[in-house]
C-alpha cells in the first residue's frame, strides 16, 4: 500500500501562478473553516462555478497544483486539505470515514454560501465525492472521479491483505495513530453500496488509468450503476491521472462541467 500513498502525495507545483507560494502553501488564497473537531486548510482561486479539488489518502492540496492554473480559468476553485491531512487537524478519535469527510465538504460549502458544487476527486477524494453525492443530492451538481473505488477490495483482494499486514506492523512499532487511521481507512471504507450508486442524481463521469490500482472491473462496475454516468480510461496511465495527464484531465473536466444540462 506504500505505492499508493507514494504517489498520492507526489508535489508537482507550477511556477510562477502562485507567486512565490506553492498550493497549499499559499497565504493570499488560503483559510481555516474551523469545526468542534478539526481545523480544515482550503485555498480558493478564480471565479464561476464552484468546483471543490479532493486529493487523495496522506495527499494535499499540491496533487492538484498542475490542474488549478488551468481550471480557475474557469471556475471558483476550492481545494482543501482533508482533515488529518495535510494543512488541516483532526481531534476526533473515531474511526475516519469518507461519510465524515463528506460532511466536511458540506459545512466548508455552507461556510462559502454555496448552494451547489462541482467536485473533481482523485482516489480518497473521488470517493468522498461519491458520498457526497449520495448524503447531499441537492447540493451537488456533476462530479468526476478519478481512480475511485466504493468498497474496499476495488484495490484487490491481495492489496487489502497488505494493507491490513502494514498497519498491524504500524501498530506493533508504535507508529503515529494518525498514520495508522488513514490506512486502517483504507482497509475498512468505502462501503458504498449498489443500491446507493443506483440512486445517485448527480451527473457523474468516472476516469482511471490504463494501469490503475483501481481494477479495471471496478471503475467499469461504478459507471454502470451510476445512471447515466460517463467513463473514460486514460491509455499508459497509471492511478496518477492528475499527475500524468494533467492538461488533458482538465480539458475533461471543463467540457464536462459546462456541457449543457440534460
Amino acid at each position: 500500500m506504500k505505492k499508493i500513498i507514494g504517489l498520492i502525495i507526489l508535489c508537482i507545483c507550477t511556477p510562477g501562478f502562485a507567486q512565490t507560494h506553492s498550493f497549499g502553501k499559499n497565504p493570499a488564497a488560503g483559510k481555516v473553516l474551523h469545526l468542534k473537531d478539526a481545523d480544515i486548510y482550503y485555498e480558493v482561486y478564480g471565479k464561476g462555478q464552484p468546483l471543490f479539488l479532493l486529493h487523495g489518502n496522506g495527499g494535499s492540496i499540491d496533487a492538484f497544483s498542475k490542474e488549478i492554473p488551468g481550471l480557475s480559468k474557469h471556475f471558483m476553485i476550492v481545494a482543501m486539505d482533508t482533515r488529518g491531512q495535510g494543512k488541516s487537524t483532526d481531534t476526533s478519535t473515531e474511526p475516519l470515514t469518507y461519510r465524515k469527510f463528506a460532511d466536511d465538504v458540506k459545512l466548508l460549502s455552507d461556510k462559502l454560501k454555496l448552494k451547489k458544487i462541482n467536485i473533481l476527486g482523485w482516489s480518497d477524494g473521488g470517493n468522498t465525492a461519491l458520498e457526497f453525492a449520495i448524503r447531499y443530492p441537492d447540493r451537488t451538481n456533476r462530479i468526476i472521479t478519478s481512480g475511485a473505488n466504493v468498497f474496499p477490495a476495488g484495490v484487490g483482494e491481495n492489496e487489502v491483505e497488505s494493507m491490513k499486514k502494514e498497519a498491524a506492523e504500524k501498530r506493533a512499532q508504535q507508529k503515529p495513530e494518525s498514520e495508522i487511521r488513514l490506512l486502517q481507512l483504507m482497509i475498512d471504507e468505502p462501503k458504498i453500496t449498489k443500491q446507493q450508486l443506483n440512486h445517485i442524481k448527480a451527473e457523474v463521469l468516472v476516469v482511471a488509468g490504463e494501469n490503475d490500482l483501481i481494477l479495471r472491473s471496478h471503475t467499469e462496475y461504478i459507471a454502470k450503476e451510476i445512471p447515466g454516468a460517463k467513463l473514460k480510461i486514460y491509455k499508459g496511465a497509471s492511478h496518477g491521472v492528475p499527475i500524468e495527464r494533467a492538461e488533458e484531465l482538465s480539458k475533461d473536466v471543463i467540457e464536462f462541467i459546462k456541457k449543457p444540462q440534460l
